[in-house]
């Protein structure tokens, strides 16, 4: 007889499936953040390091507007996958279309506002006339191209939740690819200077825009509009407010990054003037480029653990957990040690040629880079809190790493060390946040009279799990049925014979569709009791599988929903 330990439940699917969608959303975000590195690259050679400190300092502005693709688009996915996993298909769709129809709301105010108000804001983030200048003149074509700057990456995080990771990837590549040309057309043959660099973006994003709407035409979209929900007013703010309630803490993080960067670039060029900023913006494109494994790490998460949540297989959030947690260790360690190691080639990257800018970038470099580790696991803690329904937790996580921590510490430090003493405040600022963490966790596991048994924060449901293991269709039916049997002695022979006979079809028919197409299929198996009934629950990867070849006489009840790219079944004996 198979020995139990080959059927215990692995973490295979789940691993898989973390993979199949990290490397897509992964190269999204670095198609996203390299973008803008290229761009401050380019500008920083092409125009000027003048220019390059100019777009950073109306990075609060791009950081505020995709707090707004957190708020709506990842809360959006966020629920829509959760509802996926609960095979509840009308709040998908309900949820998709408020948060299409409030970004477009949402655009109108914010290009009206910025028009009106374009020279005091201007005014706020720099009094350094050249500076304003060159920020002007980027920033006009940033108010133009609102809408699309808002609803494409939007739509990309619920496409991705929609089962088509790599066409949501492929669209901010494309975008991405579509700005780099027209940077080097606008801001060489055409010299357009930083503005070229400006109206670039914007036409990127406008084509992408377009070749997104395709999705919504194609055979695989589940996602629909579902305009009845305006037929009930209550229901369309209740949809509004839970989407609040969900992306808040995603978006107030990000957000909050802005008011940090604004926040740090005014000490910045109080203590350092034009050479600190120039440091300041090396130190920006960096974090950028980290932020994209931290981006592709959170946002792959999310929706797995969501829907996971949505079956309440809790064993499967920790695999997607941990997977997250390797992968950005091992990134932002690797990132940092190469930065430590050659932080005058790295400055040189983004323009910096002058001894004066050299000796302000480098110890920004080497100081800043330790932060890496900590920002990124950071972060990746705030969004698994967010997934998982931790909505409190997540959103103090995010007023703690963004001011609560930074601005204290900034002051202090600067004063003591000078500009050193902001450089320092960057680590602090994480690690401190962490620590933070700890100490929250900690005290809500042992407040929780048992109700949580780890730093997951994920209810104890021991007591309604009868069974769960993993298998592949190179397993024997036979060894299955009498592992199943043993480990439903306690149950009533009736109830136990039809929870086997379900398992035992479904298995077959997902084996048989395998060898079919040539493929190894594997599923997680779980039998929970509810009251009164049995619940098995099947997971698969592989096809899409046609139910109504399988036998359904046998059960109370048998659902079948195909999200992520997985078969989910759930049978009532």
């Amino acid at each position: 007889r198979m020995s139990e330990h080959a059927l215990k439940r692995n973490g295979n699917i789940i691993n898989k499936k973390y993979l199949e969608y990290f490397i897509p959303t992964v190269l999204t975000a670095m198609a996203n953040n390299i973008a803008v590195m290229v761009d401050s690259i380019l500008v920083g050679h092409m125009v000027g390091s003048t220019s390059m400190a100019a777009i950073n300092l109306l990075s609060p502005v791009i950081q505020f507007y995709f707090s707004m693709t957190i708020l709506f688009g990842l809360g959006a996915s966020t629920i829509i996958s959760y509802a996926k996993g609960k095979n509840d298909k009308a709040s998908a769709d309900k949820t998709f279309t408020v948060a299409f129809i409030a970004l477009l709301f949402l655009s109108a105010v914010l290009m009206t506002v910025q028009f009106l108000l374009l020279d005091p804001i201007a005014s706020i983030f720099t009094s350094i006339p050249e500076l304003k200048n060159e920020l002007l003149l980027y920033y006009i074509p940033v108010i133009a191209g609102t809408p699309f700057s808002l609803l494409l990456p939007s739509a990309v995080h619920c496409i991705r939740s929609d089962g088509r990771p790599n066409f949501a990837s492929n669209l901010i590549i494309l975008s991405n690819a579509v700005n780099l040309v027209m940077d080097i057309v606008l801001m060489g043959p055409f010299r357009m200077g930083i503005i070229g660099s400006s109206i670039a973006t914007v036409i990127g994003n406008i084509i992408a825009f377009f070749v997104m709407l395709t999705h919504f035409k194609d055979r695989r979209n589940t996602l629909h509009f579902d305009f009845s929900v305006f037929q009930n007013i209550k229901e369309f703010f209740v949809k509004l407010g839970l989407l609040f309630a969900t992306g808040v803490s995603g978006a107030l993080g990000t957000l909050l990054i802005t008011v940090k960067m604004f926040y740090l670039n005014s000490m910045v060029q109080n203590e350092a003037g034009k050479n600190g900023m120039v440091a300041m913006s090396v130190i920006s494109m960096c974090q950028i480029f980290v932020s994209a494994f931290v981006t592709g790490a959170s946002q792959t998460m999310i929706p797995i653990v969501s829907v996971l949540l949505g079956e309440k297989d809790f064993t499967g959030i920790q695999y997607a957990f941990k997977k997250a947690v390797l992968i950005l260790l091992t990134a932002s360690v690797a990132i940092m040690l190469i930065i430590e190691g050659m932080p005058e080639f790295v400055a040189q990257m983004f323009g910096d040629k002058t001894a004066q800018e050299m000796l302000f970038a480098v110890p920004a470099l080497r100081i800043s880079s330790l932060s890496f580790p900590g920002l990124a696991l950071s972060f990746l803690l705030m969004y698994y809190f967010m997934a998982t329904k931790k909505k409190f937790l997540s959103l103090t996580i995010s007023i703690v790493n963004g001011i609560a921590i930074i601005v204290p510490c900034a002051y202090v430090l600067s004063e003591i060390f000078g500009i050193t003493g902001i450089w320092l405040t960057l680590v602090a600022a994480q690690y401190g946040t962490l620590l933070f963490i700890a100490v929250m966790v900690f005290v809500m596991v042992k407040r929780s009279n048992g109700r949580y048994k780890n730093i997951y924060l994920i209810e104890n449901n021991d007591e309604n799990e009868v069974l769960s293991f993993s298998v592949n269709s190179a397993f024997p039916n036979g060894e299955i049925e009498s592992y199943m049997a043993e480990k439903l002695a306690a149950v009533d022979y009736q109830t136990k014979e039809k929870i086997i006979l379900a398992t035992k079809e479904v298995l077959a028919f997902v084996k048989a569709l395998g060898a079919k197409r040539g493929r190894l299929v594997e599923t997680d198996i779980r039998v929970n009791r509810e009251k009164n009934d049995y619940i098995v629950l099947l997971r698969s990867n592989g096809y899409e599988i046609k139910t109504e070849e399988i036998n359904h006489t046998i059960c109370k009840s048998f659902d079948y929903t195909r999200v992520l790219g997985m078969n989910q079944m759930k049978i009532v004996v």
